[in-house]
């Protein structure tokens, strides 16, 4: 039969339990919420990349190329115009083939240049498919630690199952009831207090995500509004040829 102080320490015992049942009621409403909220900010910034794919499309395949068509075709109208001159002198015709290399080399520079940032661009992209390489094997790492606690599981499961947990039942006793209602009280602590850092963390994260979509809207504007006026340079640059084809054909 039990004595006083067993009963005592059952009673104890039944109390923080209750009041670890509460704790763990409000951490697995508070887990939870942080999870969806993580899931969301996730959703937010694949947006945001999907707006960046967008962006760089449209600017580097668009808006670039459109750029460097009309720098090329405005340099082929200088060619043709040097071309069309018509030399008196000798000097003339110096003069002539010495401003027309001149005007190839500019030409030359321009696309060397061109090259150069253009390299500097597939470096960035590279960095950039590097970084999401890591990522992706952070994921399967996270992946694979699920799957091996999965397996642990069905084996721990399959040994309840055949009573091992029914067995440790019954070896209970009040002291080692305690000593594991000690260990929970840590185990809680510990979890609330990591639980408040995340939804700080994450509160941290979305306060930047939202600067970096306000930001991305802004670049998209920009570009647009950049592609009107190459564009319009695109229209003042066919009129240039047009000019330049009356030398040609001598008009």
């Amino acid at each position: 039969m039990a004595n006083e102080s067993d009963l005592e320490l059952v009673a104890e015992n039944k109390q923080a339990i209750q009041k670890n049942k509460r704790k763990i009621f409000e951490l697995e409403a508070g887990v939870s919420t942080t999870y969806a909220e993580l899931m969301l900010l996730l959703s937010d910034i694949e947006e945001n990349r999907a707006l960046l794919t967008r962006n760089f499309t449209s600017s580097f395949t668009g808006n670039r190329s459109i750029a460097v068509d009309n720098v090329n075709d405005l340099f082929n109208s200088r060619l043709v115009m040097i071309d069309a001159l018509e030399a008196k002198s000798e000097v003339e015709s110096n003069f002539k083939t010495m401003f027309s290399n001149m005007t190839k080399i500019y030409q030359l520079e321009n696309r060397a240049k061109l090259n150069a940032r253009l390299s500097e661009i597939i470096g960035r992209v590279q960095e950039v498919n590097v970084m999401l390489q890591t990522i992706n094997e952070l994921i399967a790492e996270s992946n694979e630690g699920v799957v091996e606690q999965a397996d642990t599981m069905i084996s721990e499961n399959a040994e309840w199952v055949d009573g091992a947990i029914s067995a440790k039942m019954k070896a209970a006793t009040a002291n080692a009831n305690k000593q594991g209602v000690g260990s929970n009280i840590e185990r809680l602590e510990k979890l609330i207090e990591d639980s408040n850092v995340a939804e700080q963390e994450a509160e941290k994260i979305l306060k930047r995500v939202n600067n970096v979509t306000k930001g991305i809207l802004k670049s998209g504007e920009d570009i647009a509004s950049r592609r009107e006026a190459i564009e319009a340079d695109r229209e003042r640059v066919i009129a240039n040829q047009r000019r330049t084809a009356d030398l040609i054909s001598g008009t």
